[in-house]
């Protein structure tokens, strides 16, 4: 269970990271973003989540001004299996994954939140990891900072 936790904790990370680059590569994002692989080797050299760190720490530690952090809460209401038994048999799609997802961003030198987005959605037969973070990335991104 913790192996494929911190798989698709991974996964979401690259996602968004990958969405975010996207955005800065078309002129929509006026700040830097820092590389998956630097946050993660840095993160574990210095201990973290083991020692935990507050928001001023991280930024120490990673070297950056501010910090984006999330927190996901992924399910599956029903397979897709049954999803597909369902659609078959009444011709209704019912969810098979659910997010759940806090996106916040705190600046260093204030060492204050400066921005917060919930973002709740559902994805039926045919939706992936990938899918439901573009649909959250997409939506946060008309509130978020530093978007064009």
């Amino acid at each position: 269970m913790k192996e494929q936790q911190n798989t698709e904790s991974i996964s979401i990370q690259k996602e968004i990271f990958s969405w975010m680059l996207r955005r800065k590569m078309q002129g929509k994002m006026s700040q830097e973003i820092q590389e998956v692989v630097t946050t993660n080797a840095l993160l574990k050299k210095a201990g973290y989540p083991d020692n935990a760190l507050t928001t001023a720490q991280l930024c120490e530690v990673l070297g950056v001004d501010g910090i984006l952090t999330s927190n996901f809460g992924l399910s599956k209401p029903m397979s897709t299996g049954a999803a597909i038994a369902e659609a078959f048999l009444s011709d209704s799609r019912s969810s098979t994954n659910e997010v759940h997802a806090s996106l916040s961003i705190s600046d260093y030198k204030s060492n204050k939140l400066i921005w917060n987005y919930d973002y709740k959605s559902s994805g039926s037969l045919g939706s992936t990891p990938s899918k439901l973070v573009d649909d959250l990335m997409r939506e946060a991104s008309l509130r978020m900072p530093y978007m064009n």
